[in-house]
């Protein structure tokens, strides 16, 4: 598998793709600052996902994660685990 894979697009756009992730994004301000930063932190995403799968794929009830990502995914489906799967 190829790793992330980061092209800057015509209209001020960046293209961000790995994996199963695939991202156009655009930003305010600082452009090429936040450009820099996004590439930067987009290459370790989907590495750290894999790592927390075993716990993503459980109930979300008492799962620990580690990633801040896996964090944020884990709250957003916390208030909806009563009444379904995720």
């Amino acid at each position: 598998m190829q790793g992330a894979v980061a092209k800057r697009l015509s209209g001020g756009r960046l293209h961000l793709q790995h994996g199963p992730i695939d991202l156009i994004v655009t930003a305010d301000g600082e452009r090429e600052a936040a450009f820099d930063a996004a590439e930067r932190r987009f290459r370790a995403i989907l590495g750290e996902l894999v790592s927390e799968l075993p716990g993503l794929r459980r109930p979300i009830t008492g799962t620990d994660f580690h990633s801040p990502v896996a964090r944020r995914m884990a709250d957003a489906v916390r208030p909806h685990h009563d009444h379904a799967f995720i």
